[in-house]
């Protein structure tokens, strides 16, 4: 079986939601919108899930909007909550954040919004105080990630709330990387809307949710019907929300243990290969970083040719955001903190998780060092091919 590190692209499912899935009824049919007997039981279903999704956040059933993902939830905030802002052309992010933001923003850019986008400083936190000195009665949304999906970094957002409400802005967090491993509050945070994502907890994929605050105005994006409290219209997706609530108890009532854990093991890896591999460099903080995740920047060899290497081995990693995969171009996070070409295309994302054993880091902190030595003597990095 392949030691399987790349828990912020996606987990693994959790026991607890393939088991609530199993229990569906094989004769599971009714729509949830429907008023018969079988509409109404898939309706019960659907708001249990929907009340266990609100718990991990402390947010009320009401205030949940299950979307097809993180994704989908990130495009409804943004573009329907500029769509709500009427007038307001302007809309403040980081450089750092996912494409789920970064692509909507660009759009709404090509039609003439105002962007701007805060630079990061070298560990990747985007300074409130910056956010702030952009903030004025123009700006319609301030849209950022709670935890950075490739370094780990975790911002430092309760400050931006009062002062986004009081410029008549909303404030938008994209907590689908944070929640389940922090704890997370929205009374805290004091957002508007909150990005969360099934599959990163550990449900199966292709669910999401947005938690809208009370009194919020956001405008659909998807149209054809009055579903969920008329932000998103189309039938349920029962079977990925039901999945969606049973990992977001199981990884709330594990949140506490599991952070320990997985920190302890990701620590361990760490020193291990530190120790074995000279000029190892950790991106991101050591302190204020999601307890999961590993980015490091291996010297002398590129990290496609590392990723591939360990994957022969059985060790599953990514270069970074699951949703970049493919892409030519280095880390725009990476780069957005100052590293150079060369260093972001020989970095690796390793992310645990919840099914990750003690045995398996063993594993892999005493393979790591021997790959890098067999590829950097077969492939050593050239300047070209860091480019």
């Amino acid at each position: 079986m392949p030691i399987y590190l790349d828990h912020n692209a996606g987990a693994p499912v959790r026991v607890e939601a393939a088991a609530a899935v199993s229990r569906l009824p094989a004769d599971m049919g009714g729509n949830p919108s429907s008023v018969h007997r079988s509409g109404q039981r898939s309706r019960r279903m659907l708001e249990v899930a929907r009340a266990q999704v609100a718990s991990i956040v402390g947010a009320e059933p009401r205030q949940i909007v299950f979307t097809s993902g993180g994704t989908e939830s990130n495009n409804l905030a943004i573009f329907g909550g500029i769509t709500a802002a009427s007038r307001r052309r302007k809309i403040i992010s980081s450089q750092i954040e996912h494409s789920s933001i970064l692509a909507p923003i660009a759009e709404l850019e090509r039609r003439g919004f105002e962007v701007v986008r805060v630079a990061p400083d070298s560990d990747g936190r985007v300074d409130p105080g910056r956010v702030l000195a952009a903030l004025d009665s123009e700006t319609a949304l301030v849209t950022l990630g709670l935890a950075n999906s490739e370094v780990g970094t975790i911002q430092d957002l309760a400050p931006l709330a009062s002062m986004c409400g009081g410029a008549g802005a909303l404030f938008h967090i994209d907590a689908a990387q944070a929640v389940g491993r922090i704890p997370v509050d929205i009374a805290a945070l004091g957002c508007d809307l909150l990005t969360l994502s099934g599959h990163k907890l550990g449900a199966h994929s292709g669910v999401g949710a947005l938690y809208v605050r009370d009194f919020t105005r956001v405008a659909p994006i998807v149209f054809g019907g009055p579903h969920e409290s008329g932000m998103r219209a189309g039938t349920p997706n029962l079977l990925g929300a039901v999945s969606f609530g049973a990992a977001a108890e199981a990884a709330m009532n594990a949140m506490a243990a599991e952070s320990v854990r997985i920190g302890s093991l990701a620590a361990s890896l760490f020193a291990r290969i530190r120790e074995a591999i000279p000029g190892l460099r950790l991106n991101g903080p050591i302190v204020g970083r999601l307890p999961n995740t590993l980015n490091l920047t291996f010297p002398g060899v590129l990290g496609e040719s590392m990723l591939i290497a360990l994957d022969l081995e059985g060790v599953e990693v990514s270069m970074g955001s699951a949703c970049a995969a493919g892409a030519v171009e280095p880390s725009h996070v990476l780069r957005a903190m100052g590293r150079s070409v060369a260093d972001a295309r020989s970095s690796l994302r390793i992310s645990l998780g919840w099914n990750n054993t003690a045995q398996e880091i063993e594993a892999v902190a005493a393979l790591i060092p021997q790959v890098w030595r067999r590829v950097a003597a077969s492939e050593p990095l050239s300047e070209a091919s860091a480019r």
